[in-house]
């Protein structure tokens, strides 16, 4: 995951990180902070901001880049404090990204762009298995046996994520979703994926507690 979302950044000119790619080795021999995390799977802080503009579809048609739609929403909240957390494995994810879905009515199988918190390594894994693109479990050998970089077959926080692009404060969990509107947009530079027409945005509150999963598209 490190790895890969380092890969990514190298194609971010706005990336803390743009220009120092890193190896497996690399991250596992960097200072172990809390077992089983080293220092190159926790994220990076930084100062910075995000926007958005959201408007009607109507107007969106009249502007000059390629609108992108919210084609589903969920949200799922499950605790406060973690003590309190019902399951350590299992996140409010796996209520709030079926809601997405279905409102899309599209299928992780559908989604060519993932773009999701990364507050840690850990957290990205738990979030594909909860979000139904690998099964409860896998999440390791998933992300180890597919390619998660801006030209794999599993693209996924192509702007190199928190990890590697950075997390500006309390806004850091919005370029997730800037990116992936970039991506959509076709405005995404050298790491723009090919085909880009689904994405699927995963933002995470408190300790894993609260989740809200969105499914953006080109087209309605």
């Amino acid at each position: 995951v490190a790895v890969d979302q380092r890969t990514n950044a190298c194609a971010n000119p706005d990336a803390l990180f743009s220009d120092k790619p890193i190896t497996v080795d690399d991250v596992l021999n960097s200072p172990l902070i809390v077992d089983p995390l080293h220092l190159l799977e926790i994220v990076m802080p930084c100062t910075g901001g995000a926007a958005v503009v959201v408007t009607a579809a109507k107007r969106a048609k009249d502007s000059a880049h390629p609108p992108v739609y919210l084609l589903g929403a969920g949200e799922a909240v499950s605790h406060n404090l973690i003590a309190c957390a019902p399951n350590l494995t299992t996140s409010p994810i796996a209520v709030s990204a079926p809601r997405a879905f279905k409102m899309a009515g599209v299928k992780p199988g559908d989604i060519k762009l993932i773009s999701v918190y990364d507050c840690y390594t850990i957290t990205v894994v738990v979030t594909l298995e909860d979000a139904g693109f690998c099964e409860k479990g896998r999440g390791g050998p998933f992300v180890e046996e597919n390619d998660l970089t801006y030209k794999g077959n599993l693209p996924l926080n192509t702007h190199g994520g928190q990890l590697s692009f950075g997390q500006p404060g309390l806004a850091g969990g919005m370029s997730h979703v800037t990116e992936a509107v970039r991506q959509l947009m076709e405005r995404a530079g050298e790491r723009q994926v090919s085909g880009c027409e689904l994405a699927f945005v995963n933002g995470n509150g408190g300790i894993m507690s609260e989740e809200v999963s969105l499914v953006l598209g080109r087209t309605k």
